[in-house]
């Protein structure tokens, strides 16, 4: 323990002196002047005096300072999976896993380490138990292994503690997970695996299984879209295997394939076409192998809703610029849509790209019922006109969906913002600034990720190319959302519902700088389709409510309940249910019930929610309905594939390679059942220290206290005996 010092009074000490010295000269002379010269007198000018002193001596006391430090142990976690393919065993004169790993966390190594440092052991299959006292208390039961999880929530309960490493005891066999990338990442602390049972013990019959189908659910007709399927299996000694895709039942493609001989998985892409509208069901197959005997993971379904948006388009910008030139190629490239471009040219009179036949820039009100959606660019409140706003104005309101690109003019003090375009404004401008340059990083906020622009393939937005401009100084409007921002918070792009329309604010001028971005597959075009595909109202829509239906999870087995997600915008209250059909052709319907909504960065909304077990393994289609002002909403359908079984109950082999990957990139170690005891018994784990300090004061107790206060009591009994002033 460390001891020290502190004065606590902030004025200089000849400050205090003089302060004190002060008080009592001018007590003294209070007393000489104007009290008569007797001993009472003279007692009341000591009792004066001494509390005044007394009171400089507390504001000259010193602070005592007490630092102490507190060795912290570091803790060895010890993560015990409890699952039901746990109880496999190679062959019947071999210990299941769980035996191994009961054994292994048996070992005298815990005894030892016990003496360095704090063993603390949990179980987990679906969910991340609590801490467990006695391992012999637990069967491996669960139906499901979410391993990654696990870690990751074990990991972030001891942030911030001194973590020497975790012993993972597991087949590394994960349901959710349909590949081992994320075993390959860095973790904050070293992981220790043992594989719990002899490589290549299994006697493998052949086993082909597709693991997972990943496609846009959501597609444009006349569009292409990539689906690839992840084909998994073991015991295929090499053999080609192959893949198939059905349409409606109808074969389109098939590609051959072939997997490592140890087993693994392989990833197969096929290029779809979408000619035509409608709901189409796409099937990927592998053909059982000879000898092959579960054959009901052969097959995976997915359900994708093909939209005809193809509607004219206006887009009204001022001076050509990169932003234009860019952006005029992307329209042009769109085949869902039929552009007409002006573009102010020399004295501000336009000039046009497309068909323009009796159209003018004037956006008359009759004009602009030709069109779906208006694109405005860099105008300044004086080019646009006020007939021009409030025809715009009027057209948002009505149904149809403005963006406004903007630019140093558009965002400027004589912008949009002096216009009657400010009323639909998804931003507040609190200031028009200057626009920054710079490089700005581009992060799509929760609302952009489950936004229907861009939720069909929220994993393309993870990682946006950076911008070099910014128009800063604005706010969100109410009821308006950011759906990207920058690392400071401040919005790129903004989106709200204004009557029956829509309105989409790009506060950034360097968004063409994503089509030259190196290693982004053409980002910016697919930001303006997916964008432009949402903005396109359809035949139905005449009313301001959006209803989004989701779950976290698109990978179910039969028996897992699901939670299925509601989202209601642009109604205060309502009743929602749920219709969902199931592969037979029923359809069932289910009430969602209000609750809170938590993402998975821990953000939360209000919404409805249902958890749907399936008893029919397939193809599954849900739907989200409620009804507002007498009319009915409903959300796009949301799909998902109900596997026949748990892959807990097949026989198949520890996944050997994903327990190496994660003691390799967390610097721990994978070990053999023999060489475990010594390797965890020399641990060197060292703790930290933790230091605490203590502040006592020196004047401020009770004794001090009380004694000012006598001097003051005493004082004030006397005068009064005394009849004195």
């Amino acid at each position: 323990m460390i001891a020290a010092l502190l004065f606590e009074h902030a004025a200089p000490r000849w400050l205090i002196y003089a302060a004190v010295a002060g008080a009592v000269g001018l007590a003294l002379f209070w007393y000489w002047r104007y009290l008569r010269r007797e001993t009472a007198t003279w007692v009341l000018a000591l009792l004066r005096v001494a509390f005044f002193l007394t009171l400089g001596w507390c504001l000259l006391r010193p602070l005592l300072k007490e630092s102490s430090a507190t060795a912290l142990r570091p803790r060895f976690l010890v993560l015990v999976d409890t699952s039901a393919s746990m109880q496999l065993a190679p062959k019947e004169n071999l210990p299941t896993r769980w035996t191994t790993a009961s054994q292994l966390a048996a070992q005298p190594w815990q005894k030892t380490l016990a003496k360095r440092a704090e063993i603390e052991t949990y179980a987990f299959a679906t969910d991340l138990g609590e801490r467990v006292v006695d391992l012999g208390q637990l069967q491996p039961t669960g139906a499901t292994t979410h391993l990654r999880e696990a870690l990751r929530k074990l990991v972030e309960r001891y942030r911030g503690q001194p973590l020497g490493g975790v012993l993972l005891l597991t087949d590394g066999i994960d349901t959710r997970e349909t590949t081992t990338d994320w075993a390959g990442v860095p973790w904050p602390c070293p992981i220790y695996t043992v594989p719990l049972e002899p490589l290549q013990a299994w006697d493998e019959e052949p086993d082909v299984r597709v693991t997972k189908v990943d496609t846009p659910r959501r597609v444009i007709a006349g569009w292409e879209s990539k689906l690839t399927a992840v084909i998994g299996g073991s015991g295929t000694r090499g053999q080609m295997l192959s893949v198939q895709v059905f349409e409606n039942d109808r074969l389109i493609e098939e590609q051959p394939t072939q997997l490592p001989t140890e087993g693994g998985t392989r990833e197969v892409s096929f290029m779809l076409q979408h000619p035509t509208v409608g709901n189409f069901t796409y099937t990927v197959v592998c053909p059982p192998l000879p000898g092959e005997v579960i054959t009901n993971d052969n097959r995976y379904a997915i359900s994708v809703q093909v939209v005809d948006t193809k509607n004219r388009l206006l887009y009204v910008e001022g001076p050509p610029r990169f932003e234009s030139k860019f952006l005029t190629r992307a329209l042009q490239a769109n085949q869902t849509i039929t552009p007409l471009i002006f573009l102010q040219g020399a004295n501000k009179k336009f000039f046009t790209v497309g068909q323009r036949g009796s159209m003018t820039a004037d956006m008359s009100a009759e004009q602009l019922a030709q069109f779906k959606i208006v694109i405005l660019g860099d105008l300044t409140a004086e080019v646009l006109g006020e007939t021009r706003a409030r025809a715009l104005l009027k057209f948002v309101e009505d149904g149809g969906s403005l963006v406004l690109l903007g630019g140093p003019n558009a965002w400027g003090r004589d912008g949009f913002a002096e216009s009657p375009l400010a009323r639909l404004l998804p931003v507040a401008r609190i200031q028009a600034l200057a626009p920054r340059e710079g490089r700005f990083m581009v992060h799509w906020t929760d609302e952009g990720k489950s936004h229907p622009a861009f939720a069909a393939d929220a994993a393309a937005w993870e990682n946006a190319p950076p911008i070099l401009s910014l128009f800063p100084g604005s706010e969100l409007a109410p009821g308006a959302v950011a759906l990207a921002e920058t690392e400071d918070s401040e919005p790129v792009i903004a989106a709200q519902r204004f009557g029956q329309g829509k309105v989409v604010a790009v506060l950034t001028d360097s968004l063409w700088r994503w089509q030259l971005d190196p290693g982004q597959a053409n980002t910016f075009g697919k930001f303006w389709n997916q964008l432009l595909e949402w903005l396109t109202p359809a035949a139905t829509e005449t009313q301001p409510f959006e209803l989004d239906l989701f779950a976290d999870s698109e990978q179910v087995y039969l028996g897992d309940p699901l939670p299925l997600q509601a989202r209601l915008s642009g109604a205060e209250s309502a009743a929602v249910i749920c219709e969902i059909q199931t592969p037979d052709e029923r359809k069932i319907t289910f009430p969602m019930t209000p609750r809170t909504v938590t993402t998975s960065t821990g953000k939360t909304y209000q919404g409805f929610g249902l958890e749907f077990t399936g008893q029919n393994p397939g193809l599954h289609t849900a739907v989200a309905v409620t009804t507002v002002d007498g009319k009915r909403v409903e959300s796009a359908p949301y799909s998902f594939f109900l596997k026949p079984f748990t892959p807990e109950t097949a026989p198949r082999p520890a996944n050997f390679d994903l327990l190496k990957a994660l003691a390799t990139a967390s610097g721990g170690k994978y070990l053999q059942p023999d060489e475990l005891n010594a390797v965890l018994a020399a641990l060197d784990l060292t703790g930290t220290e933790e230091e605490r300090v203590t502040y006592a004061s020196l004047w401020n107790t009770w004794p001090v206290w009380a004694c000012l206060t006598a001097l003051l009591a005493v004082e004030w009994v006397i005068r009064k005996m005394r009849n004195l002033p």
